[in-house]
């Protein structure tokens, strides 16, 4: 009897705390490439089988001197270390596109560098022994594009927003990759000012985009909103709702601008992102919280980037309450990787041109106590990481 009351009070206090959430610290960072090890914003990542995968990505080795990288890196899914090994080149220095996996390969779409902005698709599979990347070039995009989102859902593609042709956009284009010889398509427009650097996540025939910004002088935006679109419907300007976006513990909306997001179940997290009223003022030009000379100089902490870290449910679509934050996830241009072991966070920015070769593991606390519990999640539970161990809050 006392043990069955010990594992009956366990099981209430784990799904108690199925919202707590944990960030390790996890140690390497490539660095084959001259500057690549101080950190880069804006790479390609994801997982192909058990490896983690990234590529490109930019930063400043020097002040004023913007540097792009070529580079392809594989390292065995680890939650302490990542073994980084170099695998191969794009074929040309890239970052600010987008990432979508595909069975066991992985698409880099689009992004810029220098010189451009790109209109490729390139297909990334690792060899048996994970050293060797190939790559495949795959249909073109119709135009060139940048900083924008991309989500997959039941084998279509989405790419949306970010600069289009060079252009602020708001459009949205598709490909159904299912089908051999499939070819980029103009879907349709969001209801919206363009959003460059938005997120987006598919599921189930319904895509959301939160974020983005639109620099315009006075009509400039930075969106702290989103909108939906019903995929399984044909298109009108009625497939489109609005969805709210995430607010900060304090309750104030909050802009997803240059984060990340990712889906687990029937849930979407989401982290990371500019301020919105420091981002707004810069880029409007009006520079009235600090002088323009004098923006690019400020410590860290007065930029403001959201360490917040959101979880929307996607059956009710509303936001939970916001209760974890984490200054290791303040960052903007990072690249979000989910994986068995949790979700890698990778590079980007903790303020303008200044980047962090940090990469830190999301996960819930409760993993860790379920299995330790000998639980196995239930079919209809809320949606859980599979965690080696459970690990202390990274400060």
């Amino acid at each position: 009897m006392r043990n069955f009351v010990i594992s009956t009070l366990l099981l209430l206090s784990v799904f108690t705390v199925t919202s707590a959430q944990s960030v390790r610290n996890v140690f390497g960072f490539p660095a084959t490439e001259p500057g690549y090890s101080l950190g880069v914003s804006a790479c390609y990542a994801g997982q192909i089988g058990d490896y983690i995968v990234m590529a490109g990505g930019c930063n400043f080795p020097t002040p004023g001197n913007k540097t792009y990288y070529a580079g392809i890196y594989a390292a065995p899914l680890d939650n302490a270390v990542l073994r980084w090994q170099l695998v191969g080149f794009l074929p040309e220095p890239a970052a600010y596109g987008a990432t979508i996996a595909s069975g066991d390969s992985l698409l880099f779409i689009g992004g810029n560098n220098n010189e451009h902005s790109l209109n490729t698709v390139y297909s990334i599979h690792l060899n048996a022994a994970g050293d060797r990347a190939e790559v495949r070039r795959m249909a073109d995009l119709p135009c060139t594009v940048d900083n924008m989102a991309a989500a997959i859902d039941r084998g279509n593609v989405y790419i949306v927003g970010g600069n289009q042709n060079g252009k602020p956009s708001a459009g949205v284009l598709t490909a159904d990759i299912k089908t051999e010889n499939y070819v980029w398509s103009n879907l349709c427009t969001m209801p919206s000012s363009p959003r460059v650097q938005p997120v987006c996540a598919a599921k189930d025939g319904k895509l959301y985009v939160w974020g983005g910004f639109f620099a315009d002088g006075e009509k400039s935006v930075v969106s702290t909103d989103g909108v939906c679109l019903d995929t399984t419907v044909p298109y009108t300007d009625k497939a489109w709702t609005s969805i709210e976006g995430p607010r900060s513990a304090k309750g104030e909306p909050m802009t997803l601008s240059g984060g990340v997001v990712w889906t687990d179940g029937s849930k979407v997290f989401a982290t990371g992102g500019v301020n919105k009223d420091i981002f707004l003022d810069a880029i409007s030009g009006r520079y009235e919280r600090i002088k323009k000379a004098d923006y690019l100089l400020q410590p860290i902490e007065w930029y403001s980037f959201s360490g917040n870290l959101y979880e929307l449910d996607l059956v009710t679509q509303k936001w939970k309450p916001t209760r974890f934050a984490d200054k290791a996830l303040a960052r903007a241009g990072a690249m979000a990787v989910p994986t068995t072991l949790g979700t890698f966070y990778i590079g980007g920015e903790l303020k303008p041109s200044v980047r962090t070769p940090q990469i830190v593991l999301i996960l819930s606390v409760s993993d860790g106590l379920l299995r330790k519990a000998g639980f196995q999640r239930a079919k209809h539970s809320i949606p859980l990481h599979n965690i080696r161990n459970l690990t202390k809050t990274y400060r």
